[in-house]
């Protein structure tokens, strides 16, 4: 099946609301259908992933790991980062910064150690920093969804 997710998501709601929806005698069954529709049309926003979104997200780990290796040379070590590509796509730049940062989380739990504990503590903290950040860009991207409407009990 060759089908985009948010397009198949699409035609399940239409088919819903076209065959089901006129179907439905009950206010219960009405409800239940409601809220189906409500988390498939937010699944159907959450499939199509934002390019600016994979920006963000890059430009936050990119600048996260320069801030790591530039505390680190504060710190009398060398350690130069490969430099990111600039002609790829939003999510080309974005697994390149996931790579630096992983690599950098490498080095400072293996490398790492030979390193006074609060230059250490500093560089954790400036790594998960930038992983929190591009968490939090993530987190926005996907809607809240209230499944209280499907586990609400039918009323006579």
């Amino acid at each position: 099946m060759n089908i985009e997710l948010s397009k198949l998501i699409e035609a399940l709601r239409r088919t819903l609301e076209d065959n089901v929806q006129p179907e439905l005698r009950t206010d219960h069954a009405r409800g239940q259908l409601a809220a189906v529709q409500d988390i498939l049309g937010k699944l159907g926003r959450m499939a199509v992933w934002s390019s600016d979104a994979s920006a963000q997200q890059a430009r936050v780990l990119a600048e996260g790991c320069a801030d790591f290796v530039a505390r680190l040379a504060q710190a009398g070590v060398k350690l130069p980062l490969p430099a990111s590509r600039q002609d790829g796509s939003p999510e080309d730049a974005l697994l390149a910064a996931e790579a630096q940062a992983m690599q950098l989380t490498d080095w400072l739990f293996d490398d790492g150690a030979t390193l006074p504990q609060s230059v250490h503590a500093e560089l954790d903290a400036i790594l998960r920093q930038a992983l929190r950040q591009q968490l939090i860009i993530q987190r926005k991207l996907i809607p809240l969804t209230d499944f209280g409407a499907m586990t609400s009990v039918a009323k006579p």
